[in-house]
């Protein structure tokens, strides 16, 4: 005995809801919008700095400074994966970042230079008040928290670098 035209219709739409309902509980994350990666071109160059000096103070003959800080070491990374190693350490610190009280004396030991389609991204990062801040091509742009857990990451691959400064 055929069935009525309004159950089957109603147990497709039903079918078709709970198909769609379960498709919409995965647990795969959707693709996020794809962004310029400055890891896949452009220039990277990392720096080790004299976060002692604050900028104004006397600058002693034959220093290299950025934004007002001498560096000791600077290292071209041309290799992708150390590259994406210092980045991923870099967001990483952003991300873990607990909170607390600000400290106000940023003193960057560290610093990223990216050159990616004629602009020049720099990050100095302060492991001292937990702080980083960015200029693009030499004005500031922004900055914010960090913790310290790059700080090892940042160390080793500016100790095993040869100085390109």
């Amino acid at each position: 005995m055929p069935r009525p035209l309004l159950t089957n219709g109603l147990f497709a739409v039903l079918l078709t809801t709970c198909l769609l309902a379960l498709g919409g509980c995965s647990n795969e994350k959707a693709p996020r919008a794809t962004t310029p990666d400055p890891r896949a071109d452009g220039a990277m160059t990392f720096y080790r700095l004299d976060g002692d000096r604050y900028p104004g103070d006397p600058v002693p003959p034959g220093t290299t400074l950025l934004h007002g800080y001498s560096v000791i070491k600077a290292c071209g990374i041309a290799d992708r994966e150390t590259r994406e190693e210092i980045l991923n350490a870099f967001e990483a610190g952003i991300a873990g970042h607990q909170g607390g009280i600000p400290v106000d004396c940023f003193r960057p030991r560290h610093a990223i230079r990216i050159v990616q389609d004629g602009v020049t991204t720099d990050h100095l990062i302060c492991f001292e008040c937990s702080n980083w801040m960015s200029w693009t091509n030499d004005e500031q742009s922004g900055g914010g928290d960090t913790s310290d857990a790059p700080r090892r990451t940042f160390d080793r691959i500016l100790d095993e670098c040869t100085s390109s400064n």
